[in-house]
């Protein structure tokens, strides 16, 4: 018998389940799968294990709405796929949500994957679907809409639920100071999230949020703190996708959880140079202008003080650089309380961890900011 249970942290089989997220969808595709955790089962979200009695056979995860439901993702275990289980998890789950939509890509004869976009289409229709003409983006990537037959989906309904989502990734707009931020991560570390977890969470979240593609190549500017713990997860996660990456060290200095990390990398073999501290303006500007992308990680939101050289020359010369800069929680250089500097990065994106910085926000701040994003990892205040 078909049956449905929530996912949360507690879920025994967690892992198989991000394994089979991970696996499944390409990661132009994928949110980061603590967020999957994390808003599951919030009001308008459900996020459920798909079980035969006791055979886990895969997951399902639907934005609900009053006016229609939309799936979200939906995987089977690989090895039970073609045993029937897709029709009976369908039927079943319809009789839950009447008003099903779900969007599959659209069939395009000279597309890499027209098998299996073909395959896909022919299995909803089988079960009850049909296309409705209307094309829409997620992240990136255009998708064509499916409802159950007889079904009327408007556009600014399917827009509606999925704004609402993603809306939900940033629910606390609370501005902290530094130490107010720095007592957050340690309250969460020491009582709920262990804090190799919570580098690997920031790291995801940049890698989310940043808009490269295969075919690009991107360097990573890693300081000697945590933040450069960050930049190595996204170095990592770049790597398992097929995307170029190499990392500029500014000191072959690491922190604990942040050599963990680089460690990480050197096992998938990916490239490092220490920074030579000769290194004149001109030199790193040539190197800079070889890179589609360049992370910043260089400084966290606790520097203070001025940007002495080397570091000087090379945050002139990033800024002055033909790549796109993302820079991981906070532009390195600047004052994470009052977003002034003597120079700090000036980047394309910055993406904030856990909750906004009074600097980013400030006047000054906003100067260097190209556009100003902030993710949710679960790091809790304590009230």
């Amino acid at each position: 018998m078909i049956r449905f249970e929530k996912i949360d942290e507690n879920t025994k089989n967690l892992e198989d389940i991000k394994q089979l997220y991970m696996g499944a969808f390409p990661f132009d595709e994928r949110i980061p799968f603590y967020i999957m955790v994390s808003v599951g089962n919030d009001r308008g979200v459900e996020f459920l294990s798909i079980y035969d009695d006791d055979t886990w056979l895969g997951f399902i995860h639907t934005l609900v709405g009053e006016k229609l439901s939309y799936i979200f993702y939906f995987a089977i275990d690989g090895s039970l796929r073609q045993s029937g289980y897709g029709s009976k998890i369908i039927r079943e789950y319809k009789k839950i949500h009447p008003k099903l939509s779900l969007a599959i890509e659209p069939i395009e004869e000279d597309s890499d994957n027209i098998k299996q976009r073909k395959k896909r289409l022919a299995f909803y229709e089988k079960n009850g679907f049909e296309t409705l003409d209307t094309k829409v983006v997620e992240m990136g990537v255009e998708f064509e809409l499916m409802g159950a037959k007889g079904m009327e989906i408007k556009e600014s309904d399917y827009k509606s639920l999925v704004k609402k989502f993603f809306d939900s990734f940033d629910k606390d707009k609370r501005v902290l100071s530094v130490k107010e931020m720095r007592d957050a991560d340690a309250y969460t570390i020491k009582n709920f999230v262990d804090s190799k977890e919570l580098m690997y969470r920031a790291g995801e979240a940049i890698f989310y949020v940043g808009d490269w593609n295969i075919g690009d190549k991107v360097l990573i500017a890693a300081g000697s703190g945590n933040n450069a713990g960050d930049g190595y997860v996204v170095a990592e996660l770049l790597s398992i996708e097929g995307i170029e990456v190499e990392i500029l060290l500014i000191k072959d200095k690491f922190s604990e959880d942040g050599k963990y990390y680089f460690n990480r990398c050197l096992q998938k073999d990916i490239k490092y140079t220490v920074l030579d501290e000769n290194a004149d303006y001109n030199t790193l500007r040539k190197k800079f202008d070889s890179y589609d992308y360049v992370l910043d990680c260089i400084y966290g939101t606790g520097f203070t003080g001025e940007v002495r050289e080397p570091v000087y020359s090379l945050i002139k010369a990033l800024n002055d650089s033909k790549a796109s800069i993302v820079s991981a929680d906070i532009n390195s250089g600047m004052n994470g309380d009052t977003g002034e500097s003597n120079i700090c990065v000036n980047s394309d994106l910055t993406v904030s961890i856990g909750f906004l910085k009074k600097g980013l926000v400030s006047e000054e701040g906003k100067k260097h900011i190209g556009k100003l994003v902030n993710m949710d990892i679960g790091i809790i205040i304590e009230e």
